[in-house]
């Protein structure tokens, strides 16, 4: 695999963090869907821009696309709506592991059965394992620091 195709995903998913973390704390002092607003209305000012001056698409296409393309706007709304919304509550790490997890299950998804017009890749062993293992994360991440703490806390009292 070409190596700029690693290190671009692993790029997205570091400002992905960067921003959730951003916009939980916004969330905390504005509110949470206040803070989606301001997310959404300042990156649609800084793509008006960029389409103007780097933009080479079509963008009357639109009319031209499945209506179901169009709802991934809704599906951003929700997503940068529910996470300051979490991540005051339970963590950046907790609350991107979830994410990461629903991502790769409706990946998985969307993939095997090709849905969306997307290319059909069948589901193997290995992304079953992986997907396995993930999960599993969550009672390393959730519950093992929870009785590590009760643990400590036990050893103090004594």
């Amino acid at each position: 695999m070409n190596l700029i195709l690693i290190i671009i995903p692993i790029l997205a998913g570091l400002i992905l963090s960067m921003q959730q973390t951003f916009n939980g704390a916004l969330g905390q002092k504005i509110g949470a869907l206040e803070s989606s607003f301001m997310s959404f209305f300042t990156g649609a000012i800084f793509l008006s821009i960029a389409v103007i001056f780097f933009g080479n698409g079509n963008i009357l296409a639109i009319f031209n696309v499945p209506f179901y393309y169009l709802i991934a706007a809704l599906f951003g709304i929700i997503f940068l709506s529910l996470m300051p919304f979490t991540i005051p509550r339970i963590g950046v790490t907790n609350s991107l592991v979830m994410v990461i997890i629903g991502q790769l299950v409706s990946g998985l998804i969307i993939d095997h059965f090709g849905l969306f017009g997307s290319e059909i890749v069948k589901i193997n062993i290995h992304k079953m394992i992986g997907i396995i293992l993930l999960i599993c994360s969550i009672f390393f991440i959730f519950f093992c620091e929870k009785v590590a703490i009760l643990f400590v806390k036990k050893r103090h009292n004594k």
